[in-house]
């Protein structure tokens, strides 16, 4: 049979220090008080890290590469249907209607009298063309819609994507619009997409939903 080791019994120093209830208390309440400020400063630097991160997400980007502003026409309104004439192609000011579009993806082209009344109240127009199928494009700016964030003031993603008339080329085969501002973009590019809605939405001359 081996032998059980037994341990020792702690030494008695009888000139070791003794720590009084008040002290154990004391020490108590001052790990506790630490605890606290730890999990306070926490909070705090957690919830500067969101208003920080908030703050830049709600910033406006600069001028954008090749972004383009375009000569005022003035926002005069006449009757839904009348014909209009506008100085440049296609116009991103001017002769406008009443009616708006609805935001969103359109099916098929809106009318120039319509969309401009879009820019004036502070929305972002994307005109494209295609040739051939552009279902892929259009599943593209759907995606795009999904991603905006709504603006605001109104709680509205104020972008209107619609083709252009056949009729009337493109410079490009996608065209951003703000109100005397125009971006040509020769193939779809979502972040630039999203940075000219941001840039541009509630800055039109009439802003409304």
């Amino acid at each position: 049979m081996s032998k059980r080791t037994s341990t020792p019994a702690p030494h008695y120093n009888p000139s070791a220090p003794r720590t009084s209830k008040r002290e154990q208390l004391r020490q108590e309440r001052k790990r506790r008080n630490l605890l606290w400020q730890i999990i306070l400063w926490g909070v705090l630097g957690a919830f500067a890290l969101a208003i920080g991160g908030y703050v830049i997400s709600i910033q406006r980007p600069g001028a954008l590469p090749g972004e383009r502003e375009i000569p005022n026409e003035n926002a005069a309104v006449f009757p839904d249907g009348q014909a209009l004439t506008h100085t440049y192609y296609p116009p991103s000011s001017g002769a406008r209607y009443e009616t708006p579009a609805p935001w969103g993806l359109a099916a098929e082209p809106v009318a120039e009298g319509n969309y401009i009344t879009n820019l004036y109240r502070g929305g972002v127009v994307f005109l494209y063309q295609c040739a051939g199928d552009c279902a892929t494009l259009t599943e593209q700016f759907q995606s795009l819609l999904n991603e905006a964030r709504p603006e605001t003031t109104y709680n509205t993603v104020k972008i209107l994507v619609a083709p252009a008339p056949a009729e009337k080329p493109l410079p490009t085969q996608i065209v951003a619009l703000a109100w005397n501002h125009e971006l040509d973009l020769a193939a779809f590019d979502r972040a630039l997409l999203l940075k000219w809605y941001k840039r541009f939405v509630n800055q039109g001359p009439g802003n409304a939903p």
